[in-house]
């Protein structure tokens, strides 16, 4: 988008209070207002439509064999309020009978579009159930997940 369209629109959001900007020079640094009492809930609406969550829900939406899917690692900890640094990438957890090249593929154009890599893994419902057998599955399942809300189901 043209530079004044969004120098625009971020006086509009700051007008209203949603940002806070503070001036570094010639440029203008822009964050969330954390401070509303709705940030928190907005925050989430967001994830959850057009952001992180939201984008990958609408593309595993499309994958045949995509039973469930989830966010792990250290974006899910964050997420769910962990602290530590911000996630370099995003962890994918699909359960089902999926091909993961088409699971990779759909993924694709989640990391063009939000300019993050995305890692996908595909577990069937066998491996998914037999945590004492697999350690990596045993690790998930004690660690943070946060479920991707796949389309009518």
């Amino acid at each position: 988008m043209a530079q004044a369209t969004a120098s625009r629109e971020v006086a509009r959001l700051a007008s209203h209070g949603l940002v806070l900007t503070r001036a570094l020079g010639r440029n203008t640094l822009v964050t969330a207002n954390q401070k509303l009492p709705w940030a928190k809930e907005l925050r989430s609406i967001l994830v959850q439509t057009v952001g992180i969550l939201g984008r990958l829900a609408t593309a595993l939406s499309g994958v045949k064999g995509v039973e469930e899917a989830f966010v792990f690692g250290s974006w899910a900890a964050r997420y769910l309020g962990e602290p530590g640094p911000a996630p370099n990438d995003i962890d994918v957890l699909v359960v089902g009978d999926a091909a993961l090249r088409s699971v990779r593929h759909a993924c694709c154009r989640v990391e063009r579009d939000l300019r993050v890599d995305v890692n996908p893994i595909v577990v069937d419902h066998r491996r998914g159930s037999e945590p004492e057998r697999e350690p990596f599955i045993s690790e998930l399942k004690s660690s943070p997940l946060v479920p991707i809300p796949l389309d009518g189901r």
